[in-house]
């Protein structure tokens, strides 16, 4: 999955990539800006919930071939082998961006790729997320990009879900 970003200097490609003993490193040490450290767990933690939990869904955002990010979803789809749930969903459980590559559309181009793998899962009919109220937090960021908040709170988070068409 890719996606073209215009910068002065031309054309710059934002894809989803598996991580890798190559990425491992680099995406460890990813960081959000200071003031969010507490909106989002740092990405060796996400992973390694990553590696308890069925239908866990994870890859390194790129620019170019250096990643600037990490997501990763829980897809229902994916715990079952043979078997298509009942009601298939997916949860946006992380994403970030670097600081130092926040506020460029790079965070835009890698939800707009989410979205799109999100369509593309057979009965997946809608993303859902939470967020914290706290300030700072992502809510806007997820609005421009369609989601709306239902109204529910979940574990002091606020819930915010995208339909897909």
């Amino acid at each position: 999955m890719n996606s073209n970003i215009q910068n002065g200097k031309g054309s710059s490609k934002i894809t989803l990539k598996k991580i890798t003993s190559i990425n491992l490193e680099t995406i460890l040490n990813l960081k959000v800006k200071p003031k969010q450290r507490t909106l989002v767990a740092p990405n060796a933690v996400s992973i390694a919930q990553a590696q308890f939990t069925r239908g866990a869904w994870y890859r390194a955002i790129c620019l170019d071939k250096e990643p600037i990010g990490f997501v990763m979803l829980r897809d229902s789809t994916l715990k079952f082998k043979k078997i298509n749930p009942k009601n298939p969903e997916i949860y946006l459980w992380r994403f970030m961006i670097d600081g130092r590559y926040q506020g460029k559309g790079y965070g835009k181009k890698a939800l707009e790729l989410v979205i799109h793998h999100a369509q593309s899962r057979s009965g997946i009919k809608e993303i859902t997320l939470h967020h914290q109220p706290s300030k700072g937090n992502a809510g806007n960021f997820y609005k421009k990009l369609g989601f709306k908040h239902t109204g529910k709170i979940h574990l002091g988070e606020l819930e915010m879900k995208l339909k897909l068409d």
